[in-house]
């Protein structure tokens, strides 16, 4: 027993610093934002993870062993999508809001699995997302009033549908791939996808901006790598919820390093959204599916 408490609590720090690094990266991304076009941080951010995770050389070695190559392609098209969708949203809206906005991809991942795997879910699922959409709507109606946060939300919501039909995908992936297989490919393809587009409009960073670029780079590493430690010991029930700390951990470094403090709307639609999605996860018809530890969880 104590071995298992052991092995959970381990699976919980790993997760809870898999998120922390994701806000970190988010909150680096919205310090750079105003120099450095979003494009040119995702191909950056890429790199510099799949620099990281191609340092594990056995890894180089089992590219040959990768398997489902369609879903490989989906995988990465789908992430490159998010990433550069949340990147442009932490640069032109509140960090909590992005957060909030993203975090959305757990109201869409019942929709993402009944059309991309045939899952089926109940009324319970239904109803949650449905108040989710509506705290979506809720939280984000303060920002939508000012026309230059207007193309953030899109971005956002944007990042959010492509999330989550990268993680669904995930799920297919992990049954024939191992994870940190599943980010190396994914990381390299990012760093081949977004180079062309971001040479035309490529700003060269001052050196004192480059601590940041690197710090971006690493905590997306960090990010996948700690989720695919934390749900290589836990099953991915247990985890699943301490996703949605994301939300206030981007407010505490929102509020922190921006000085944002968000509004009473914007408090109470990430309330909802934070309960619905919360009922999403832990769902008994949803947690039967998730029992099993996977050895994954390469996020977007």
């Amino acid at each position: 027993m104590r071995i298992a408490t052991n092995g959970s609590v381990a699976a919980a720090l790993w997760a809870v610093g898999s998120v922390v690094a994701f806000c970190a990266g988010s909150a680096a991304a919205k310090l750079l934002g105003t120099k450095l076009p979003a494009i040119e941080m995702t191909f950056i951010r890429s790199l510099v993870a799949a620099v990281m995770v191609a340092g594990t050389w056995r890894l180089l070695a089992d590219l040959k062993k990768a398997r489902d190559l369609q879903g490989h392609a989906i995988r990465c098209l789908l992430g490159v999508v998010a990433i550069f969708g949340l990147l442009y949203a932490v640069t032109v809206l509140p960090l909590a809001l992005a957060m909030v906005l993203y975090i959305s991809r757990t109201l869409m991942m019942p929709i993402a699995g009944r059309w991309m795997l045939g899952e089926r879910s109940g009324p319970l699922v239904w109803s949650a997302v449905v108040l989710g959409f509506a705290g979506v709507l809720l939280s984000s109606w303060p920002e939508i009033q000012a026309p230059d946060s207007r193309l953030g939300i899109l971005a956002a919501l944007t990042a959010a549908v492509a999330s989550a039909g990268s993680q669904t995908t995930v799920r297919r992936l992990t049954r024939t791939n191992s994870a940190p297989l599943i980010v190396l490919i994914y990381s390299a393809a990012a760093v081949i996808g977004t180079l062309p587009v971001a040479l035309p409009s490529w700003v060269m960073p001052p050196l004192t901006d480059w601590p940041v670029l690197v710090m971006l780079g690493l905590c997306a590493a960090g990010a996948q790598l700690f989720a695919a430690r934390a749900f290589a010991l836990a099953p991915v029930g247990m985890l699943a919820p301490l996703d949605l700390l994301g939300v206030p951990v981007g407010a505490i470094m929102g509020w922190l390093l921006f000085g944002e403090v968000p509004g009473v709307l914007a408090g109470v639609g990430g309330i909802f959204v934070l309960l619905a999605a919360l009922i999403v996860t832990i769902t008994p018809e949803k947690a039967a599916g998730l029992r099993r530890p996977v050895e994954q969880l390469a996020k977007a």
